[in-house]
């Protein structure tokens, strides 16, 4: 199984629980990939502080870097063409195979074929949008994590 988790908003909202999430998943031999915008040596020292446990970093940043497809401006600020930018995390699981990405934007969720679980932090709620399937994230990490397994079992 392999699980993609986006870095903004979900990982670094509550990395306790989440670094004892993935601690559990790894211990199961799931494969983690972190997603986010930011560039990988940022989420890199972020997970080294909290002792998150990872596989794979795939930052959009970086990934269009690398095809020399971001404007940078003087203020520090960047430009990426928004469809590309928005549908980047989709593609990635797709072409990796994933099976499920965990992350807090509906904008992105618009473009996965990839089960998508939009977390929702004030409510410690992650609905897969496929099948309206509610994960309550109020139980344990390893609760929650075999919530999941169950879950993504009838995918």
């Amino acid at each position: 199984m392999k699980i993609g988790i986006d870095y903004h908003g979900v990982l670094n909202r509550d990395p306790a629980f989440f670094g004892a999430f993935l601690h559990a998943a790894k211990a199961k031999n799931i494969t983690i990939y972190i997603l986010s915008g930011s560039p990988e040596d940022e989420v890199k020292n972020f997970l080294k502080t909290y002792d998150i446990p990872y596989d794979h970093i795939f930052s959009l940043l970086d990934y269009f870097d690398k095809q020399d497809m971001v404007q940078y401006f003087d203020d520090g600020s960047f430009f990426v063409p928004n469809e590309l930018w928005n549908r980047a995390k989709a593609d990635f699981c797709a072409q990796n195979k994933i099976n499920l990405h965990i992350d807090d934007s509906m904008l992105y969720g618009t473009y996965f074929k990839t089960p998508f679980c939009l977390y929702r932090a004030a409510q410690k709620m992650c609905t897969i949008l496929k099948d309206d399937i509610n994960i309550d994230f109020f139980g344990s990490p390893e609760q929650v994590l075999e919530d999941i397994i169950k879950v993504m079992k009838d995918f």
